[in-house]
């Protein structure tokens, strides 16, 4: 697919990849998705811990974010490492678990 776009097929989901995570660069990157379950879809971003890091020393040199004292982000969940495995299990998880749902943790696609 051009620019990056990478579609996954899971039996739970449909992920739609923004980049490649293969050549990524975990400090200092993140990633954006879609994901597709059923007649819905919903956006959301990845990241790591080190990529936190990374950005909020970022917004000290930027002054952005009170000088890097805090980062924010709508529809985001933290990986413990950037790859398709950690990606898939954790949203796995979230589509199984009863208690929270995708409409709690990201942005609905209308």
């Amino acid at each position: 697919m051009e620019n990056g776009l990478r579609e996954y097929e899971f039996s739970e989901f449909k992920l739609v990849l923004f980049s490649k995570l293969d050549k990524i660069d975990i400090p200092e990157q993140n990633i954006d998705f879609n994901i597709v379950k059923g007649n819905s879809s919903y956006a959301g971003t990845a990241a790591t811990i080190k990529n936190i890091e990374f950005l909020m020393h970022k917004f000290e040199n930027s002054g952005e974010c009170a000088g890097g004292k805090y980062h924010w982000q709508h529809n985001m969940i933290i990986l413990s490492e950037m790859s398709l495995d950690c990606l898939y299990e954790s949203i796995l998880d979230i589509v199984n678990d009863p208690s929270v749902s995708l409409d709690d943790m990201f942005y609905k696609i209308t």
